[in-house]
């Protein structure tokens, strides 16, 4: 679990510090002050070995194309587009210590051949399985593919971006991402052995299938009670659940007392949220689960009895979560849950913009009583 975690030169971040860290984070902030940007470096640092994610949290956005330029497909993770720098991610844990990961544009190998298909496009690995699998447009034909790259003696494109991974043990991983005709983007894995899960979920991006297959995961080692125990609070009537295929896709769908089971996006954007969240938490065992705008679909007079099955989740699967929110009545909501807990395992984090620059500023049990108390804006 993450103590601290160190940004450097990427999206708006000259350079941001967030700690002391908790099981549970909430980011608040006005817009435009990086809360998602923040989740997005966790997201990149969680799956260091996966490039892929580097276009993934563009179409998590909503942008899933761009011109067919290094520059315009990854200048945008740079700080000012300063493309020249190096983008720092560095975190600390309690146990395993230090873990870096730098972010960087480079000439590329003059020697290299490009042969194949050297990996996915999308996040296919264990930090992620939400992202789309080719967001740059369709595979090309074998043989044009096979003929385009066999005069060539290096990447199309004058960058190719480098993620370099070291551990606490300061074992090294180089992955790497870069374009091949007829403008494709191809990624090499560094082989980094196995990496705790990550999970992202946004605002505009969402898999009914991802998450049939998370429920299925936990239906088959029986804990399939923890997800309806969660959803009972935003539907009483709820007595099970099960993952039925529907025009050829799965979905979980839900007993309310009618005739036939209902697909889950059928009760409303809330339960969805909610089942989101759980199933991501819960099969997250050790590892981060990044909420953007956690309160989405939620109403406020649900909050408290959320944020208990969010921490129970989390305490049960050792997972730290890290969410936004823009709701005043969703930090309190969190404080009073958290309050009621056995251990006050949360942290709010505010981010503020001071000049050109972003800081950091941490509410821990006591300072956040008294903001509430005292009626401080602390968003």
């Amino acid at each position: 679990m993450y103590r601290s975690f160190m940004i450097k030169n990427f999206r708006c971040f000259g350079e941001l510090e967030l700690k002391p860290l908790e099981r549970v984070n909430l980011i608040v902030g006005m817009n435009n002050v990086g809360k998602t940007a923040l989740l997005e470096a966790l997201f990149l640092h969680v799956g260091p070995n996966n490039p892929g994610l580097s276009l993934a949290i563009n179409a998590f956005r909503g942008i899933e194309r761009f011109p067919v330029d290094p520059e315009e497909i990854w200048g945008w993770l740079f700080f000012d587009k300063r493309v020249s720098e190096t983008i720092e991610l560095t975190s600390s844990g309690e146990h395993d210590g230090r873990h870096s990961l730098r972010i960087y544009l480079v000439e590329p190998q003059e020697s290299r051949m490009v042969l194949g298909d050297t990996g996915p496009t999308g996040p296919t690995g264990p930090q992620d399985r939400m992202g789309p699998q080719k967001p740059w447009g369709a595979s090309p034909d074998e043989t044009a593919f096979s003929k385009a790259i066999g005069s060539l003696t290096t990447v199309a494109g004058p960058r190719e971006l480098k993620l370099e991974y070291q551990d606490a043990a300061g074992q090294i991983g180089i992955s790497r991402a870069f374009i091949v005709p007829p403008n494709e983007v191809k990624t090499e894995h560094a082989q980094l052995g196995p990496l705790p899960m990550g999970v992202f979920l946004g605002t505009h991006f969402r898999s009914l299938q991802e998450d049939a297959v998370r429920f299925s995961n936990l239906e088959r080692v029986r804990r399939q009670d923890e997800v309806l125990t969660a959803l009972q609070i935003l539907e009483p009537r709820l007595s099970r659940l099960a993952v039925l295929v529907t025009s050829g896709v799965p979905m979980v769908c839900g007993d309310v007392g009618l005739e036939t089971l209902v697909p889950l996006p059928l009760m409303g954007e809330g339960m969805v949220r909610l089942l989101s969240m759980v199933l991501a938490i819960a099969n997250a065992s050790g590892g981060t689960v990044l909420i953007d705008e956690i309160e989405n679909g939620l109403h406020y007079s649900v909050m408290i009895e959320v944020w208990k099955a969010i921490a129970h989740a989390a305490r049960q699967s050792n997972a730290q979560i890290f969410a936004t929110t823009h709701s005043w009545e969703c930090v309190e909501a969190a404080h009073e849950a958290f309050m009621a807990a056995e251990t006050y395992d949360f942290r709010l984090h505010r981010l503020e913009r001071v000049g050109h620059e972003i800081r950091s500023v941490t509410y821990d049990q006591k300072t956040l009583a008294t903001a509430i108390a005292t009626g401080l804006e602390v968003r």
